[in-house]
């Protein structure tokens, strides 16, 4: 869904190493951020720098609320909480059933659970670092490496 103004509305949870990244590369595009954090510091930064940013726990309902997810198009799962990422795709997708909704999780097994509670995209943290390793390393012990004198 876009706003009044056609943008379109994405809720960020978590402003960590993870959302700043996913946030300002949002902004980039020209899609409008709601953040929900925990750290009520960060909520009063960013909002002091134009952003707008709720205070609260994105697996509580009325977080979600107040962050607008009845109206946003999709609601992204940064924070590193997998209990809370779990909850947060259950009542997200109670409250706004066609909301799209990206979890992050450490595991494949809790990955599983975030898409039967509803995501539907979940990047593993532990797959995402079998990949990167493989390819900072893997080319050292192929044919195709050059060899070291």
């Amino acid at each position: 869904m876009a706003d009044t103004q056609g943008k379109t509305q994405v809720i960020v949870a978590g402003f960590g190493p993870v959302g700043r990244v996913l946030v300002d590369r949002l902004e980039a595009c020209g899609v409008q951020v709601t953040l929900i954090e925990l750290n009520a510091d960060t909520v009063f930064k960013q909002n002091q720098l134009g952003r707008h940013a709720v205070h609260g726990n994105v697996a509580e309902p009325a977080t979600l609320t107040e962050a607008g997810v009845e109206s946003a198009d999709s609601l992204l799962l940064t924070i590193p909480d997998e209990e809370a990422a779990l909850e947060a795709c259950h009542q997200a997708r109670q409250l706004a059933p066609n909301i799209y909704i990206a979890a992050r999780t450490n595991y494949v097994s809790r990955g599983l659970l975030a898409s039967r509670h509803g995501a539907d995209c979940v990047v593993v943290e532990e797959l995402v670092t079998a990949q990167a390793m493989t390819e900072a390393v893997v080319g050292r012990f192929t044919s195709d490496a050059e060899p070291t004198t």
